[in-house]
């Protein structure tokens, strides 16, 4: 709480906003509350016999009132009517513009179809005959690459040398 504070003064603010029964009962028994107390509502009914004194406007400035705001949500809603006109149109021409600018799919092929050499088809399909014959040996990892090497070198061997890859083939760890 700052020096300069009085302590009563949130009391009576409690008072005053609503029914605080411990704010009442200190007030009730502390003077210079009750004084402040009557100091904050004299000036609350003057501030509200100000308020209706200036609501008691002639017929004229209600009028003019009530024709300003008329105006301001005309204005308002023409404008939000032009908004809604020009945001599509916008829209549309940025849009017409894209496809003005951008270049048509017959000048500019986006791919062009290569036609792949037989033999690189074929190297593929022999990589991809070997994944599956080490797939379908159970050879474990570790020694995949090796058992592809080993029958890429079975296929340049000749016929009677099938003995050496039984012998890597059953050697496993």
């Amino acid at each position: 709480m700052n020096a300069n504070e009085n302590p009563h003064d949130p009391l009576v603010e409690r008072a005053l906003v609503g029914f605080d029964l411990a704010a009442e009962h200190h007030i009730a028994n502390c003077q210079p509350c009750q004084t402040d107390r009557e100091r904050m509502q004299d000036v609350l009914r003057e501030f509200g016999t100000a308020n209706r004194q200036l609501a008691h406007r002639p017929e004229i400035f209600w009028e003019q009132q009530a024709t300003k705001i008329r105006t301001a949500r005309l204005k308002s809603t023409q404008r939000s009517r032009l908004a809604l006109t020009l945001v599509p149109t916008a829209v549309v021409l940025l849009l017409a513009a894209f496809a003005v600018l951008s270049p048509s799919p017959g000048a500019h092929p986006s791919a062009v179809n290569v036609p792949v050499p037989a033999l690189q088809r074929d190297s593929d399909h022999e990589l991809l005959l070997e994944v599956e014959r080490a797939v379908q040996t159970d050879t474990p990892r570790s020694l995949e690459a090796l058992t592809l090497m080993s029958e890429e070198s079975d296929s340049v061997q000749p016929a009677g040398s099938v003995n050496s890859l039984k012998e890597l083939r059953s050697h496993e760890n």
